[in-house]
C-alpha cells in the first residue's frame, strides 16, 4: 500500500524538526531516497511543511496553519491544560513584530483601496454605512449562534421588525451591533484605539445581554473559561487590568491598519478582557483602523465560522496565529471585493441621507399620509422642532422634497408606505 501524504504529516507533527532519514525509517522504509526527497519537497512547495536547519542538520516541521489543524485533531479534553501566557503579548513589539507578513499587508492594502478619486476623510465610511450595518451585524451575530438570516436582519435593522419564532435576545444582539457600528462611524474622526472607546463599544454590544448590567463596558472581575478548549484565561482582575493596558498601548502604536486590526482580533479574545462579548468586541473594534484609513471594512460576512473558532483555539492553546491569519485574509479579500463593487456603483449620498435618515423617512411619511403633497414650510417646521442644525435644514428640506417626488409603488417600502398610500398624493 502506498504511503499517503497524511502519514508523513502525522509523523512530522509528532516529531517536529525530524530529518529525512528518520522520516524514511519510521514512515516509508520501502520508499527510495529519491521518491522520499520529491515527496518532502512537494509538501514543502505546497506550504504543508517547512524546512529547518541546513545541510545534514536539515529537518522538517508542519508549516503554519497545518500545525493548528494537526493539533486540533486531538479532542480538547485530551489536550494538556494551557494557561494565559504573558510572553505572547510581551514579545510583540509594534512595527517590529508582525503577525501579517509584508506581502500579506501589501495584498490587503491593494484589495482595500477605494476605487475612483480620493474622498474626504470619513466620507467612505458614511457612504457604506447602511450596507455595513446589515452585513457586519448579521455576520458577527451569526458567528455567535444567532439564527436570524440576512434578510430578517435587514428588516430588523431598517424597520425594527423582529422575526417571528425567534428568541428576543437574538434581536437585541443584532440591534446592539447596529448601535456599536453606528457609534463607530458617527464618531470616526474622534474615535481611536483607547480604553474608553473599546469599553464603549463593548457596552453597546452587550447592552441587555449580561446578567449584571454593570458588567457592560467594564473589565472582567470573575473567572472565565473557554468552551471546548483547554485554555484558561487570567483570573486576577488586577492582572487583567495590567494586560488590557498593554494591549491598548501596543495596538495604538501599530502603524499599519491591517496589522492593528488583526492584533485586536487576536488579543482581546485571548485576554478575555470582559465577562462576555469579547469576540464581538474584537470584530467591531478591528474595523476602527480600517475605516479611519478609508479602507474597505471587514464585514466577516464570508468568514467560515468553524475555521474561525478552530483558529481562535489554536491561538488560545498554542499562541499560533497562522490559521487565524489565513482565515482573516481570505475573509477580508472577499469582503473588500463586495465593498469595491458598491463603491463603483453608488454615488456619494447627501448628508441628509446619512445623518438625518430617520427624520427624512418620517417627513416623507407625513407628506404622503397627512398632507398628500410636499410642503416645504411644513417640513421646515418639522426640521426646526427636531432641532436639526440651522445650517443643514434647507438641504434636508430639499432632500425630503426629492424623495417625495421620486416615490412610486416599487420604492414606497423604504418609508414604510404601501402602494395604495400613494394614490391621492399630489406631485408638483
Amino acid at each position: 500500500m502506498p504511503v499517503t501524504d497524511q502519514a508523513f504529516l502525522d509523523y512530522i507533527a509528532a516529531h517536529p524538526g525530524t530529518g529525512r532519514e528518520d522520516i524514511r525509517k519510521n514512515v516509508a522504509p520501502e520508499v527510495s531516497e529519491t521518491t522520499m526527497w520529491r515527496t518532502l519537497r512537494r509538501l514543502t512547495d505546497e506550504d504543508k511543511l517547512e524546512m529547518v536547519g541546513k545541510a545534514r542538520a536539515t529537518g522538517y516541521t508542519i508549516a503554519g496553519s497545518a500545525v493548528v489543524r494537526a493539533y486540533l485533531q486531538t479532542p480538547y479534553n485530551r489536550r494538556a491544560p494551557k494557561m494565559y501566557n504573558k510572553e505572547f503579548l510581551d514579545n510583540y513589539i509594534p512595527d517590529r513584530t508582525f503577525y501579517l507578513s509584508e506581502p500579506d499587508r501589501e495584498q490587503l492594502h491593494e484589495a482595500g483601496q477605494p476605487a475612483g478619486p480620493p474622498l474626504p476623510a470619513g466620507t467612505y465610511a458614511r457612504r457604506i454605512l447602511e450596507r455595513l450595518l446589515v452585513d457586519l451585524a448579521w455576520a458577527s451575530s451569526r458567528m455567535e449562534g444567532n439564527t436570524y438570516n440576512i434578510l430578517e436582519t435587514e428588516q430588523l435593522i431598517r424597520f425594527g421588525e423582529e422575526a417571528t419564532g425567534k428568541d428576543r435576545k437574538e434581536a437585541v444582539m443584532i440591534l446592539n451591533h447596529k448601535e456599536a457600528i453606528q457609534y463607530l462611524v458617527d464618531n470616526l474622526g474622534d474615535i481611536g484605539i483607547t480604553r474608553q472607546d473599546i469599553c464603549n463599544i463593548h457596552a453597546l454590544l452587550s447592552d441587555g445581554l449580561l446578567i449584571d448590567p454593570a458588567m457592560a463596558g467594564r473589565l472582567r472581575r470573575l473567572p472565565a473559561g473557554i468552551t471546548h478548549s483547554s485554555y484558561t484565561p487570567l483570573n486576577d482582575e488586577f492582572e487583567i487590568e495590567e494586560e488590557f493596558i498593554i494591549i491598548i498601548e501596543k495596538a495604538a502604536a501599530i502603524t499599519d491598519p491591517f496589522e492593528q486590526s488583526f492584533f485586536l482580533i487576536v488579543h482581546i479574545p485571548y485576554l478575555q478582557a470582559f465577562d462576555d462579548v469579547n469576540k464581538r468586541t474584537s470584530r467591531v473594534t478591528s474595523n476602527i483602523p480600517l475605516l479611519k484609513a478609508d479602507l474597505a471594512p471587514m464585514s466577516f460576512i464570508t468568514m467560515d465560522d468553524g475555521a474561525y473558532i478552530d483558529a481562535l483555539i489554536g491561538m488560545y492553546e498554542l499562541n499560533n496565529v497562522s490559521l487565524l491569519r489565513e482565515v482573516y485574509i481570505d475573509a477580508y479579500l472577499a469582503s473588500a471585493e463586495n465593498y469595491k463593487t458598491l463603491r463603483a456603483e453608488v454615488g456619494t449620498p447627501e448628508k441628509a441621507a446619512v445623518a438625518y435618515r430617520d427624520f427624512v423617512r418620517e417627513a416623507v411619511r407625513r407628506c404622503v399620509l397627512e398632507w398628500t403633497s410636499f410642503n416645504a414650510d411644513n417640513v421646515m417646521n418639522m426640521a426646526t422642532e427636531a432641532e436639526i442644525p440651522e445650517e443643514d435644514r434647507q438641504q434636508v428640506v430639499e432632500y425630503v422634497g426629492a424623495q417625495f417626488r421620486g416615490l412610486h409603488e416599487g420604492n414606497a417600502i423604504r418609508f414604510k408606505l404601501k402602494p395604495e398610500d400613494l394614490v391621492d398624493i399630489v406631485r408638483e
